[in-house]
């Protein structure tokens, strides 16, 4: 047993597997007291590895599912072993209250649990999901109610917070609590830059970047689009592409169709330590966000980490960038849907270099000022606070 009473902290997706969302998780939890935190996982490769070199205690348990609707007969089994897992591993530890990583799986099987055994759980909201559940007509009646029995939402945005209103949810409960960065993990020294100039014959060409997810959401095929008006421009640009996903192939072809396949890179995968390097390697990050279908950008954690690494930056108007991103002094927003204006802003910055430099100092400051992990963890610490509160006077009737 890890101690009497920790947070559990419930998610299908983490370590080995890389992603915002768990990079909020591994860099809040693991600034708690390592007896006050449990991590409850979706099994995938490598994680036996990995769980031994992390600060707390993990438990691995099945939590995949082909469809998230409980009245399938497979996710239902699915759901119900789930329930049982953490229920037993609950009551060992004698757990505290639930940290779900968000609505579903985790939030469902969470409530489940609340009713069985009146452990209070905590439910973080990113945007996409909400938006992605209310196109089923099962969960948009099902998801609601989840959110509502949490005893507290942590919203990523002030964008997440209106969805949540949008679908019924309680806004009492919800506390916007924007995602952090470590500005000191993102100074990198001149050989490293050099090295990966070096790598890719970069040479002095100016230079753009886009790290994340190869998804249609992103907007990487549409800065390809753009790139043959700023080689009008700017005849030597070049083109980094940082991530992997489903889009890979789609991208390639583009590029090729477009024909600008000597101005684009694809770098693939990268660890933590080496996108500082590449962040601190590029001349403006650009990630033209849009929204697909239900699809959409919650936050953008990426535009802190380029402001930290001291970069301008380049995001869509679509989703809850607007908090990551302040219009003119950190960077720019555009219609990602447009190649143009995406073409025209990069070229405003890429020409103009004091202007540049002016917004990459502006973002490192507001990161350093406004989104420290250490300020993540005190607002995290003073929802569980909240959450303890309220639990007590419930239990004394008060």
């Amino acid at each position: 047993m890890i101690s009497s009473s920790p947070t559990l902290v419930l998610t299908e997706h983490f370590l080995p597997t890389q992603g915002g969302s768990i990079t909020w998780l591994v860099q809040t939890y693991s600034r708690y007291n390592p007896a006050e935190v449990l991590f409850v996982a979706g099994r995938c490769v490598g994680d036996q590895e990995i769980d031994q070199t992390l600060p707390f205690k993990v438990k691995r348990i099945p939590m995949t599912m082909a469809d998230w609707d409980p009245t399938r007969p497979a996710s239902l089994r699915s759901y119900v072993q789930m329930l049982r897992d953490l229920r037993k591993i609950c009551h060992c530890h004698q757990v505290r209250q639930i940290h779900c990583a968000k609505v579903l799986p985790e939030g469902f099987v969470a409530w489940g649990n609340w009713y069985l055994t009146s452990t209070p759980y905590v439910l973080y909201a990113h945007g996409e999901e909400i938006l992605i559940s209310m196109t089923s007509h099962k969960l948009r009646w099902l998801v609601p109610r989840i959110y509502n029995g949490a005893a507290a939402i942590i919203a990523n945005s002030s964008h997440a917070k209106s969805l949540l209103e949008n679908i019924g949810v309680q806004l009492r409960k919800v506390y916007v609590v924007h995602p952090g960065v470590d500005a000191r993990s993102f100074q990198v020294s001149q050989e490293a830059i050099l090295a990966v100039r070096q790598r890719y014959k970069l040479g002095n060409s100016p230079t753009l970047l886009t790290m994340g997810r190869l998804q249609r959401r992103k907007g990487q095929d549409m800065v390809i689009k753009a790139l043959p008006r700023i080689i009008q421009k700017i005849p030597t640009v070049k083109y980094l592409i940082v991530g992997t996903g489903e889009e890979y192939s789609a991208l390639q072809k583009l590029v090729q169709k477009v024909g600008v396949t000597n101005h684009v890179i694809f770098v693939g995968q990268v660890s933590d330590e080496e996108r500082a390097v590449y962040y601190a390697t590029c001349d403006v990050f650009v990630m033209p966000n849009r929204q697909i279908d239900e699809d959409i950008e919650g936050f953008g954690i990426v535009f802190l980490e380029a402001g930290a690494a001291g970069k301008p930056v380049i995001g869509g108007k679509s989703g809850g960038t607007g908090e990551a991103i302040k219009e003119g002094v950190t960077g720019l927003r555009v219609d990602g849907t447009d190649v143009e204006e995406i073409a025209t802003a990069a070229l405003a910055l890429l020409s103009d270099p004091s202007k540049s430099y002016t917004m990459g100092e502006n973002g490192r400051r507001r990161v350093k000022e406004e989104f420290s992990w250490e300020t993540v963890v005190r607002r995290t610490y003073e929802v569980a606070a909240r959450v303890d509160q309220e639990k007590k006077r419930i239990h004394h009737g008060k």
